[in-house]
């Protein structure tokens, strides 16, 4: 665990240097008071122990000024540079903008990228948040996240899936879409894109969720061409939604792309009339069709004994299988990190943890995992531990062997 200064401090993602060492991306602010939340970065050894040659002490706090702000999603690039997307945002609203800062290796901001390390990109809308970020092979960047078109009451919100690529130094990259920006609306309402992948072949897979009166909040996708150009053969005219069968709260958090060019995105599905929330799974074909031969029809739950599961990141691990991790948030005791692992058909895997399925207690409070990624063989999650006192919570590591 990591304070940053006796505040609430809570990790959102984590990547890997190519050296081992883990940078962990979130927030930080005191007191309770949001206008005073920064991006928060943090760097680990291999080992765990915090990396003091980066920033102070092995921290790094980045100010938004008059502005709270959240960082998301981490990659690094292949020159050790640092690059962390999110938003900053007026306090308690999503009216802000794509925020993507960039960091020497020694945390330092880097002055190279946008306006002294950080790139500002607004939206048509009243405002944007981007939730995740991706590197492509050039060396551009790819943030993916939600532009808010119209924010009002919840019955007449509207939200697109956003997207926005950048060359390397940080300016709008306009081969894509003219502008470096691209927009995608389902049907009017609240749609919001949490996951972004890199085919192999340059197209872009956004994940995340669409909400419409038939089905309220489904799992969605939609893919785009090199170009920024919505790509017409996958799905239905480049888009996809799935329903996880109660026509209530489905969202997808995560995605990840196989090599065989399927499609793994895993979050929550809320049935029952909002009784239960599990992880849920889903599996596509290439061409953006339910996978029949994983799961039930393309889907699959998990429940771990506990109300409000959601799973916030998914893995695939090279022989195909898929570790999901979150927690569930019921702001106590059982809020605890959850893994699961699953075969390539869906079903849980035996040979990990108890049954497939893991629970990991930092202590009597509530906490959770909102990221992971792969270290070696090894599993580390990410998130937050609320804490007794006045170090509110902190982030939250922790690592797992990772059997066959």
């Amino acid at each position: 665990m990591t304070d940053f200064d006796h505040s609430t401090d809570i990790a959102n993602a984590v990547a890997f240097q190519a050296d081992g060492k883990l940078v962990v991306v979130g927030t930080t602010y005191q007191n309770n008071d949001f206008s005073d939340e920064d991006f928060a970065v943090a760097r680990y050894n291999s080992n765990g122990t915090l990396d003091h040659t980066f920033g102070v002490g092995g921290k790094v706090q980045t100010d938004f000024p008059g502005l709270a702000a959240v960082a998301s999603s981490v990659v690094i690039q292949s020159d050790g540079k640092i690059v962390a997307a999110g938003g900053a945002f007026p306090l308690f609203t999503f009216l802000g903008d794509f925020k993507v800062v960039r960091y020497n290796p020694d945390g330092s901001l880097d002055s190279s990228f946008g306006d002294g390390g950080i790139v500002t990109t607004t939206f048509p809308g009243q405002g944007s948040y981007a939730f995740a970020v991706a590197l492509q092979p050039d060396g551009k960047i790819i943030a993916a996240g939600t532009d808010f078109v119209n924010f009002s009451p919840e019955d007449s919100s509207d939200t697109d899936f956003a997207l926005a690529r950048y060359n390397s130094d940080g300016t709008p990259d306009a081969t894509f879409n003219g502008d470096g920006q691209a927009t995608t609306n389902f049907d009017g309402f609240n749609d919001d894109a949490f996951s972004i992948l890199v085919q192999p072949d340059g197209k872009l897979v956004a994940v995340g969720s669409a909400k419409n009166p038939a089905n309220f909040y489904d799992f969605a996708a939609a893919r785009y061409l090199s170009n920024g150009a919505i790509d017409t053969t996958f799905g239905v005219t480049g888009k996809v939604r799935t329903d996880f069968g109660d026509h209530n709260f489905d969202q997808a958090r995560s995605a990840v792309l196989q090599p065989d060019g399927k499609i793994v995105a895993a979050g929550f599905a809320i049935s029952q009339n909002g009784l239960v929330q599990n992880f849920a799974v889903a599996r596509y074909n290439s061409n953006g069709v339910l996978d029949a031969g994983f799961g039930t029809s393309g889907m699959t739950q998990i429940d771990f004994g506990s109300c409000c599961q959601s799973a916030n990141k998914v893995l695939l691990q090279p022989r195909g299988k898929i570790i999901t991790v979150g927690y569930a948030n019921t702001e106590s005791s059982d809020s605890d990190f959850l893994l699961a692992r699953l075969t390539q058909t869906g079903a849980l895997d035996p040979t990990f943890g108890a049954g497939g399925k893991v629970r990991t207690s930092f202590g009597d409070l509530n906490g959770g995992a909102n990221g992971a990624a792969f270290q070696g063989g090894k599993i580390v999650a990410v998130g937050f531990q609320a804490t007794f006192g006045d170090r509110w919570s902190e982030f939250a590591l922790a690592r797992y062997l990772n059997s066959k």
